[in-house]
């Protein structure tokens, strides 16, 4: 599923929850366009939605909690995809492949969306917020992945240390991919996704 963030009807009166979706799909379009959470408002948004300003406060209290918001669901998404792809029957090593491969589709199909997510430049908050970031869902998602894998193998390796590896690696591929003012070589980006999955997990 592509992520155009495509424009919503307006909500009836009283469609609270239609009208916080409204205010989310807004907000994610705003942030991919400019890159830039600085230059987001949420005068913008509402002026976006069709709605009054003081609307969006009734949902969000300010935009660090919305921009916020419209992160976690990314990442959310992300995870669910990889949890699904790493759920197949050929073994551990196959899921760890399978997850990198949906890891690259994931960026390639939702450019927006993945710039959400690793492209916008973000206000800077208190260190102590850190371990609520959603990044860890993801790093989490590859460490137990990865753990599976070298159990199957006896082997003693720390498995977040190669998570954090891995993870860097395949965004560095889709990244470099993404950059690059051609068209997106899909099967290009799967054979270096194998290719460093083998490599991580040899043996």
């Amino acid at each position: 599923m592509s992520d155009t963030f495509k424009r919503r009807a307006p909500s009836r009166r009283g469609a609270g929850g239609a009208l916080k979706e409204e205010i989310l799909v807004a907000a994610a379009r705003l942030l991919a366009e400019s890159g830039r959470e600085e230059a987001l408002s949420l005068r913008a948004v509402a002026r976006e939605v069709g709605i009054s300003a003081p609307s969006v406060y009734l949902h969000f209290k300010d935009r660090s909690e919305l921009v916020a918001a419209v992160t976690q669901r990314a990442y959310d998404r992300l995870v669910g995809e990889l949890r699904e792809a790493g759920r197949g029957d050929g073994g551990p090593r196959a899921a760890v492949r399978a997850m990198a491969r949906r890891y690259c589709a994931f960026a390639v199909e939702n450019p927006r969306r993945y710039r959400l997510m690793f492209g916008v430049e973000r206000v800077a908050g208190p260190r102590e917020q850190l371990p609520r970031h959603p990044v860890w869902l993801v790093l989490a998602a590859w460490e137990e992945a990865l753990a599976a894998c070298h159990r199957a193998r006896s082997a003693q390796v720390d498995a977040k240390e190669d998570a954090l590896m891995l993870w860097a690696a395949l965004h560095g591929i889709v990244a470099i991919a993404m950059a690059l003012p051609y068209e997106v070589d899909t099967d290009g980006i799967e054979q270096r996704a194998d290719a460093v999955v083998d490599r991580m997990v040899a043996g």
